[in-house]
């Protein structure tokens, strides 16, 4: 499995999001990126504590799959809760994340973190995410462009200590060896570059190194918000 992350504040004074890269066994690993919600308060300390309260539980299990997943989005929503109700704040999180075995990778998120699927460097496919937006698009609702745009960024699923509102939803990729890749990114960067760019950027460079130092790079300049990226690419284990 080769892996390439990065995590940066941009032009925002404090970094909300978390980037966690994690074995779960011998045979699979855990990638994760969060993205702490910036109009609630501590939202780097509800990254944090939802990625790893999702790693602690998927430890625990012996078979992965999307029910257990689910369960793990639940414990860090407990644990959301908890804190929530000591310190006597809001807070809370949108995150995804991909397992990915030998065999099979689970692609799942909450909210609009963004997960790419590439197969041969050529999108295959992509997380729909939880906003305002995409809700009134997939209802037919006629609205005027401005409007929807306004939408863009409220995100109508995360983790916050309600269940209700942090259902997942997932994609599974039987795995080609050597010809797969997985980008995880927060709207930091997925506000800059959709998935078709970065289709461009990967089949333009020499290496996965190239492509994400382009990407990062252009960032730094553009980026208004936190930005976070993994990219792995699938071999053996």
């Amino acid at each position: 499995m080769k892996t390439i992350l990065f995590t940066h504040k941009g032009k925002r004074k404090i970094n909300q999001d978390y980037v966690l890269v994690r074995n779960l066994n011998c045979d699979s690993f855990l990638f994760i990126v969060a993205d702490g919600m910036g109009g609630y308060e501590l939202g780097e300390k509800a990254a944090q504590l939802v990625s790893e309260n999702i790693l602690t539980y998927l430890l625990s299990v012996s078979d992965i799959n999307p029910n257990h997943v689910q369960k793990a989005i639940n414990k860090a929503n407990l644990a959301i809760r908890q804190f929530r109700e000591n310190a006597g704040i809001k807070l809370g999180t949108t995150i995804g994340g991909a397992i990915v075995t030998s065999k099979e990778a689970l692609c799942f998120w909450v909210g609009d973190v963004k997960i790419f699927h590439f197969r041969d460097n050529i999108l295959q496919k992509e997380s729909h995410s939880h906003t305002l937006m995409n809700e009134v698009i997939d209802k037919g609702s006629i609205v005027n462009p401005e409007q929807i745009t306004k939408y863009k960024h409220v995100v109508t699923r995360s983790v916050q200590g309600e269940l209700s509102r942090s259902q997942i939803d997932f994609f599974k990729v039987k795995l080609i060896e050597g010809r797969d890749k997985f980008l995880i990114c927060s709207d930091g960067v997925s506000d800059i570059f959709n998935g078709l760019q970065v289709q461009q950027v990967l089949n333009s460079t020499k290496s996965d190194v190239d492509a994400i130092n382009i990407i990062e790079n252009l960032l730094i300049e553009e980026a208004k918000d936190n930005f976070s990226l993994i990219l792995t690419n699938f071999h053996q284990v």
